[in-house]
This record gives structure tokens, C-alpha cells and sequence, in this order.
């Protein structure tokens, strides 16, 4: 949606300028008057900024700092502080510019009458849905503090889960950027040196020189026309993939890469199956809860086909069936989801599924990454030997005819 910036004025006398997002100016005014501010004007925001595609710009906020706003909020509101008041000393603390200005949008609002749960889920991405869904059900039995406990142990485990998957990709990663590195300084600045020195070989080099040479002498000769069109690509592919039909494929595509796609799915999976659990444990319906965590797993292609379980739980089938329709979940995950759905102790289930899920996600990952490891060293000193080869076996060769 477009973006605006008003100037306003509150109930306490403050006048400030603010960006919100609306689908008009008209709607926005509407919106604005409806939680009682004072509107002295509304203007389109413009510019350069405004016309380009919204890279770079932070619509959330880093899991570790709503985690720690989260903790601090539940420690104000068990301490018998107002919503409100623990909003204002919250605010003063945080150094996030986007944060801050959300969070004093959330004030507002709560000021204006609105439900805390509103609030959060008005901000639209800025916040995961089942933040404020949790909110909303720690409301309606009057245990805020309790509901945000449970929601700080369900960010906590999926922040360790992202961090050991992250640990454990840092060292292949350094190792394929080391690897092109050293391939790109060698076809650009090394093989570059020895091309005038080969010019008195002539036919005489070596097929494998020679199409080094070849492929060299392209790419240096081209090298601002490559240039352009790698940015040109990256710009694209980024344009791509944040429309829907691109998110849509690049999510399918992750999850079928070798080795690394079954982590993919596993954390995909994991993800649904806790955020599952911890929505029906605040209380939260089951078929409210499958639409939320269905948004909540993080691949579009997962997530038409668990939007599809809540169609059908709609319905009147069972969970455990609908869920082994997806073709998603393993034969112990249905299992166990089956156990817990007639028994009455669903989100128990789905925290061990989850677990379960946990596991295998950190055995797979050990296993890749054992590996990887062994296979890229071997790759990379493969394509590095055989350039060398390439640019030394004239030397070689030269040195081998002179000695007869």
C-alpha cells in the first residue's frame, strides 16, 4: 500500500510528524480521525524512494530485540504497571528508529481504546501473527503476563533452532566464497600476466591453456558489461522474488536443493507444528490456529497446502487426516498428532512432533555439513589445481623440450 506522512496531534498536546500506510489519503484521514487525532494535513510520500522497489527497508524487527522487549513487557505488567505505562517506559528505551515508531503507534492506539492484540496485529508485518493472536488470548482470560511467557519460550526455541542452523552454514559458505575469490583473481589478474608470454608459443599450448586463456581474455575484456549485468541480475532476481509468483517458486526451489532442502522442509515443519501448539495451548480454536501458524511456517508453497487443512478441518474432517493429505509431515508426526487429537492433549503432541522435528533437523544438518566440507575442499582445489596447471604446463613443457 501507498505510503503517507500526517501531521498530527495527540491528546497530550504533542504534534508530530508520522509515516502510516493506508490505500488512500481519504482512508487514512478516516482511520486517523477514528482514533482521535487532530489531522493538520496529509501528504503522499514521494521522491526517489518512493518509486523505487522497497529493498533494503526493515518492515520487522531482529527476533533477539522483540524478544527482549517481550521479556521486559511481561515483567512490567506482572509487576501491576498499565498497558499503557508499560508501553511509555518501553518506548524510551528502544533504540530502533522503525521499532520506536511502531511501538508509539501501538501506544496511540491502545490510548485510543484499542485492544493491545489490535494494536500489534495493525502493524501489519512489522509483527509475526502469532504475537498478536497470543496477545488475544491472554486478554480474554485476563493472564497477559502468562500468555507473553509462553510466547518468550516459543521465540527462544526457534531462535536457538535458526541460530545453530546458521552456526553450522557459516564455514561452507566462507569456504565457496574463498573458492570463487581466488578463481576470480586468478582468470582476471594472474592468467592476464602470462598472456603475452604464451603469445611466442603460439598453437603450440595446451588445449586446457589455451581455453583459459580464451575465457580470461572475455572476461576482462568485458568486465564492465559483466558487471552491469550481475547487478542487473541480482536487482531482478530480488524484484522477482518478492512478487508473489517469485516467493512462491523460490520456495519451492529451496526445499529441492540436494542436501540442503531437507533441512529446509524439516525447519519449515518444525516451525508450523510449534507455532501450532503454542496457539491451541493459550486457547486459541484449532481452526484459528492452523490459519495463523500456516502463515507463520515461511514457504508459500507449505502454506497453500496447510491453508488447505484448515479448509477441510473447517469441515468437519480430522486434523490427523488432513495433515497426511499435505503429504508433508512423516508417518510418526501423524502418528502422534492422531494420539493427541483423541486424547485431548493436541498441543502436548505438537510440541514433541516439533522436538521430534528439532532433532532430525540437527542430526541432517551434522550430517551435511560433514559432508559439504570434505566435497567443496576437494572441488575447490580440483578447479584452483587444474588453473594452475593450466597456466604452468607451457613452462613445463618449454623447460621438458630444452633439456634434449
Amino acid at each position: 500500500m501507498p505510503e503517507f506522512i500526517a501531521k498530527v496531534g495527540t491528546s497530550d498536546g504533542t504534534v508530530t510528524e508520522r509515516t502510516f500506510t493506508a490505500e488512500s489519503e481519504k482512508a487514512l484521514l478516516a482511520e486517523l480521525q477514528g482514533r482521535e487525532y487532530l489531522v493538520f494535513g496529509i501528504r503522499r510520500k514521494s521522491g526517489l524512494a518512493g518509486l523505487l522497489p522497497d529493498f533494503g527497508r526493515k518492515r520487522t524487527v531482529k527476533m533477539k530485540e522483540f524478544l527482549l522487549f517481550n521479556q521486559e513487557l511481561a515483567a512490567l505488567i506482572r509487576a501491576g504497571l498499565p498497558i499503557i505505562g508499560s508501553l511509555d517506559i518501553l518506548l524510551e528505551r528502544r533504540k530502533n528508529p522503525v521499532f520506536s515508531k511502531a511501538l508509539a503507534d501501538v501506544r496511540d492506539r491502545v490510548r485510543g481504546g484499542a485492544a493491545l492484540s489490535e494494536a500489534f496485529d495493525a502493524q501489519g508485518e512489522m509483527f509475526p501473527k502469532i504475537y498478536s493472536s497470543t496477545l488475544a488470548s491472554g486478554e480474554r482470560s485476563g493472564e497477559v503476563a502468562t500468555v507473553l511467557q509462553r510466547f518468550i519460550a516459543y521465540q527462544k526455541t526457534m531462535m536457538n533452532l535458526k541460530r545453530k542452523v546458521v552456526a553450522a552454514l557459516i564455514y561452507p559458505a566462507f569456504l565457496m566464497v574463498l573458492s570463487f575469490g581466488v578463481i576470480i583473481v586468478l582468470i582476471l589478474f594472474v592468467i592476464p600476466k602470462f598472456t603475452e608470454f604464451y603469445a611466442d608459443f603460439g598453437s603450440d599450448l595446451p588445449l586446457i591453456t589455451r581455453v583459459l586463456v580464451s575465457v580470461s581474455a572475455l572476461l576482462t575484456t568485458n568486465l564492465p558489461y559483466l558487471l552491469v549485468a550481475i547487478v542487473a541480475g541480482v536487482l531482478g532476481g530480488r524484484a522477482w522474488a518478492r512478487t508473489e509468483k517469485g516467493r512462491l517458486g523460490f520456495d519451492r526451489i529451496k526445499v529441492r536443493v540436494p542436501l540442503v532442502g531437507g533441512i529446509w522442509q524439516r525447519f519449515a515443519v518444525s516451525r508450523f507444528m510449534r507455532t501450532l501448539g503454542t496457539l491451541i495451548s493459550g486457547g486459541i480454536p484449532v481452526v484459528t490456529a492452523l490459519g495463523i501458524s500456516a502463515r507463520a511456517v515461511g514457504n508459500r508453497d507449505f502454506e497453500a497446502r496447510l491453508l488447505d487443512v484448515e479448509r477441510k478441518v473447517r469441515e468437519g474432517e480430522s486434523l490427523w487426516e488432513s495433515l497426511d493429505e499435505t503429504r508433508l509431515f512423516n508417518d510418526i508426526a501423524i502418528e502422534m498428532t492422531k494420539v493427541g487429537e483423541s486424547t485431548g492433549s493436541l498441543h502436548e503432541m505438537l510440541a514433541n512432533v516439533a522436538d521430534f522435528y528439532d532433532e532430525e533437523t540437527e542430526t541432517l544438518l551434522g550430517t551435511v555439513i560433514a559432508l559439504l566440507e570434505p566435497v567443496m575442499l576437494i572441488g575447490m582445489g580440483f578447479v584452483v589445481g587444474g588453473m594452475l596447471l593450466a597456466i604452468y604446463l607451457p613452462l613445463l613443457r618449454s623447460y621438458a623440450q630444452s633439456q634434449y
